[in-house]
């Protein structure tokens, strides 16, 4: 482990550029306009006091952006995902906006550091607290540790939450969405002194309470809105693993705005408000999306052994100008025992193991990957079936709740 952290130079946290985060933000928001997208701002507060923490709600890939239009000028650190820094040119943008990096779901000793640096220095840290892109548009959870950091910190906390941003562009989509609406609002959550006075569990719930968001919920309070894209439904085979006519896994096509089974044909299409056909088993994908994880909770229940198993492929930190690398193959299996890869690693055979405490969740690129932070590491895994990635998330997720449900140890 120590000389995988040497690889790459411990990160310290940077002053924000001004001149940079004015030319990112105005690139980006042109270019989100040229698209089709409408950002409606509301600020609460004024400005926010420092030091602070702000927490923002995290649907869609660019939150960072939405969040961006209230906060820019008062120079906030966002957290980012630590992928993002294996990049070259990527990482050099990102400290010039005052970024730094977080390995997901896992300890990381230099984030800490650097948060603590960043809250001593009387500036204020952003950060999007679920860690992830929401699958289907609705809040997920927020890990026990990041309250605790919350609790510990003393200090003022805002938030921002941000709606219409996942419609805009959905994880598993193909590009943004004409006739797109983001809306984003900053306001006080809790005082510094309501920090150091709450519970624990009080805390948590008014944080629990603030961030919560339905996009379909949303959505309902605005007949106005209209999404189109020639590839409205393209991609939800990656989070949609589960035929509801035949049970088969993994036979969910998409093209245009229909969705197809490769066993029983047409099963319904996606229409500009991200409803599906009368008359089908569900209103939408969503409801689509808690079914198939429903089956997957009681498949797991019923079957104290219960395995996922695959091929993958083992992609490592990148260099240069690239995210990650091949960095071997081998076989992944997650059960209660954990996740175990065996297989090779830069060329020398390995058997990895992470409990469901280290990994918490494992996190997932729709149609693309699974992936689990060791230290400052990444170990990205392309499973065989690239529609199973969300399959990875779910299983992980379940299996970790359900051994804590049952207060066995993880």
């Amino acid at each position: 482990m120590a000389k995988r952290c040497k690889k790459r130079a411990a990160f310290k946290v940077q002053k924000v550029n001004n001149a940079a985060m004015f030319i990112l933000y105005h690139a980006i928001s042109t270019w989100y306009s040229l698209c089709g997208i409408r950002v409606k701002v509301t600020n609460k507060i004024g400005r926010p006091e420092r030091p602070s923490i702000i927490l923002c709600t995290h649907g869609s890939f660019v939150d960072f952006i939405y969040a961006a239009a209230l906060i820019r000028k008062d120079k906030p650190h966002f957290i980012v995902a630590r992928l993002y820094f294996y990049h070259d040119c990527l990482r050099w943008l990102l400290k010039m906006v005052g970024a730094f990096p977080k390995s997901m779901f896992a300890t990381d000793l230099e984030n800490a550091k650097n948060c603590l640096t960043v809250l001593r220095g009387k500036e204020i840290l952003a950060m999007m607290p679920e860690a992830r892109l929401a699958t289907t548009g609705r809040f997920e959870d927020i890990q026990e540790s990041t309250y605790s950091f919350i609790k510990k910190s003393g200090v003022n906390v805002y938030t921002i939450s941000i709606n219409g941003n996942y419609f805009a562009d959905p994880k598993w989509g193909k590009g943004f969405r004409r006739g797109s609406l983001v809306e984003a609002e900053l306001d006080l959550l809790y005082t510094a002194e309501q920090v150091q006075r709450l519970s624990m569990e009080a805390l948590k719930q008014g944080i629990e309470q603030r961030l919560t968001y339905n996009e379909f919920h949303w959505l309902e309070q605005h007949p106005e809105i209209h999404y189109r894209s020639p590839r409205m439904a393209e991609g939800l085979e990656n989070i949609l693993t589960t035929c509801p006519v035949c049970n088969r896994k993994h036979t969910i096509t998409t093209r245009k705005n229909q969705i197809f089974c490769a066993h029983c044909g047409y099963l319904t299409a996606l229409n500009d408000r991200y409803g599906f056909d009368e008359g089908f088993r569900f209103r939408n994908f969503a409801q689509w999306y808690d079914w198939q994880k429903e089956l997957l909770a009681q498949q797991i229940a019923a079957d104290a052994d219960y395995t996922l198993t695959s091929k993958v492929e083992l992609r490592l930190p990148g260099k240069g100008n690239a995210l990650t690398r091949h960095g071997g193959q081998g076989i992944c299996t997650l059960s209660r025992d954990g996740l175990v890869y065996t297989g090779t690693k830069d060329g020398q055979e390995v058997q990895l193991h992470f409990s469901l405490q280290k990994i918490y969740r494992l996190l997932f690129g729709a149609g693309e990957n699974f992936e689990v932070y060791d230290g400052t590491e990444i170990l990205y895994f392309v499973p065989e079936e690239r529609r199973s990635a969300v399959e990875w998330y779910l299983t992980s997720m379940l299996l970790h709740d359900m051994l804590k449900e049952a207060a066995l140890p993880l």
